[in-house]
């Protein structure tokens, strides 16, 4: 995505599989009156910093850094996010950033990380920025394949599709997961609205693939690799009595 291009608002959608991105680009072309262009195939990482304690994901905080190529910046940002609405949208948002060169320590920006930190945390008469700033350890890492197609239409609405093939890795247990997420970018003024929410609802009445959802992709990151419960001794027991009875019933067929 082009540096100067302002983001009006945006979908996002859990993909089926990488297969659903043929679909959506066929049924775009099926409207007849958009204009899809191949732009890029972008690399891109996502670096996200927490205490042990998970203090900034409790306090509705995400640290983290963003690096596309060799474009490296560290951001802080609000992460609460209004569930009334259809789509994400964050209340009281507060977001910091800074460019950085690729291979710099956050601890290296320490006047970025104390002051924003106070930033964000006014409200507390104890807080220790310094305290909390040596905690921070990598939390989740998001490695992403980028694949973007431009389109656009009579009326003037400009939009970006990026079909992202997304790794999670969870640094507080090792687990690691997978997905396919679409972003749906709205670049163009308000008169377009209408056409914005007019293509949307068509992908999502045509698509059943698609899976709207609110979250972030920190927030899918933290869902999809949390361990799976080990069964208890009795659940396992009872699924082998479960198939012995299949078995007996089958025999007696």
């Amino acid at each position: 995505m082009h540096a100067l291009d302002i983001i009006r608002q945006k979908r996002r959608f859990e993909m089926f599989s990488e297969k659903t991105r043929e679909k959506v680009l066929e049924l775009n072309s099926f409207f007849g009156k958009y204009n899809m262009n191949f732009e890029d195939k972008i690399k891109k990482t996502f670096t996200y910093y927490d205490t042990p304690n998970h203090d900034l994901e409790k306090s509705n905080i995400v640290l983290y850094k963003t690096q596309i190529g060799k474009f490296t910046e560290l951001n802080m940002a609000t992460e609460k996010i209004n569930t009334t609405f259809r789509y994400t949208v964050r209340t009281n948002y507060k977001h910091f950033t800074k460019q950085i060169k690729p291979y710099d320590r956050i601890l290296r920006h320490k006047d970025f990380l104390i002051n924003n930190f106070k930033a964000m945390f006014m409200s507390s008469i104890n807080f220790d920025p310094e305290f909390l700033m040596q905690k921070l350890q990598v939390a989740y890492v998001i490695e992403t394949t980028s694949i973007e197609y431009r389109s656009a239409n009579v009326t003037g609405l400009k939009i970006t599709y990026s079909f992202d093939q997304d790794t999670y890795t969870n640094f507080y247990n090792n687990q690691k997961a997978t997905a396919n997420i679409l972003t749906i970018y709205q670049h163009s003024g308000e008169n377009t609205n209408e056409d914005f929410e007019d293509l949307i609802s068509k992908l999502l009445r045509y698509l059943k693939e698609l899976t709207p959802t609110k979250e972030t992709k920190i927030m899918i990151a933290r869902r999809m690799t949390i361990p799976k419960p080990i069964p208890a001794k009795n659940d396992k027991d009872d699924k082998k009595k479960g198939k012995d009875k299949k078995k007996d019933k089958n025999k007696k067929k």
